[in-house]
Parts: C-alpha cells; sequence; structure tokens
C-alpha cells in the first residue's frame, strides 16, 4: 500500500471514534423521529436533547406488539433500526416481515428513510 493512500485512509474523519459515535446519534435521533418515539424508551428530556444512544433505546415489547400492524416500509425501517440494538432480534424482525436481506430493505425504504439507514450503517460504533 502507498504511504499517500495509507495516510489518506487513517486521515479519513469515520476513522475518529468520537466522530462516529456523534453522527450516529444524529442520525439515529432522526430515525427515532421517523419512526416514532412511541417505539423507543426515551430517557432523556427530548430526542433531540439525548447525548447518548442509550437514551433511546428501543422498546422489544412495543416494537414486537405492534411492528405487524405497520405499512411494510414503516416495518421495515423500524426492524431495520432495531437490528443496530440487538442484531439477532433485529433479523427475526426483518424476516417476520419479509425483508430476509439488505436489498429487499433497501426496496421498500423511502429516501429519508434509506438515508437515515446509510448513516447508521457508516458511523456505527457498536451498541
Amino acid at each position: 500500500m502507498s504511504d499517500i493512500v495509507h495516510i489518506e485512509r487513517h486521515a479519513h474523519p469515520l476513522n475518529d471514534y468520537r466522530i462516529r459515535e456523534r453522527r450516529f446519534l444524529e442520525a439515529w435521533k432522526q430515525g427515532v423521529l421517523i419512526a416514532g418515539e412511541s417505539y423507543f424508551n426515551i430517557t432523556a428530556p427530548s430526542v433531540a436533547e439525548a447525548t447518548d444512544k442509550n437514551q433511546l433505546r428501543p422498546d422489544w415489547n412495543h416494537i414486537d406488539a405492534h411492528i405487524g400492524y405497520l405499512s411494510r416500509g414503516e416495518a421495515a425501517f423500524l426492524a431495520a433500526l432495531y437490528s443496530f440494538f440487538n442484531s439477532v432480534d433485529g433479523q427475526r424482525l426483518l424476516e417476520g416481515v419479509d425483508f430476509p436481506n439488505i436489498c429487499d430493505l433497501a426496496s421498500k425504504l423511502d429516501p429519508d428513510r434509506a438515508e437515515v439507514i446509510a448513516e447508521l450503517l457508516m458511523t456505527y460504533p457498536g451498541w
């Protein structure tokens, strides 16, 4: 690998964990607002005031009880969001609403939801 490529790769802003965490939180907040606050246990004064993703944790019981009543696009988005919190149960949700893979998921998301999922994929620091 050339020195230039090596330097550029390490200089990329997403290689900085703090930047990734901040961007992930901002995308997560947007996802919470799009999906609906009722699907999350919000412990911050508001979504906007959350300073940590753990203040906006998904509410498994509410999601599991209501995901079947959502449109396919809404259900796909909510299941994808949950996957960032818990990949095993998230995959189960995705399969339960007939989205077994990322291509099927991508085909049902409107541009706003797709943008949130793309940003979460790019910046996911782990839960």
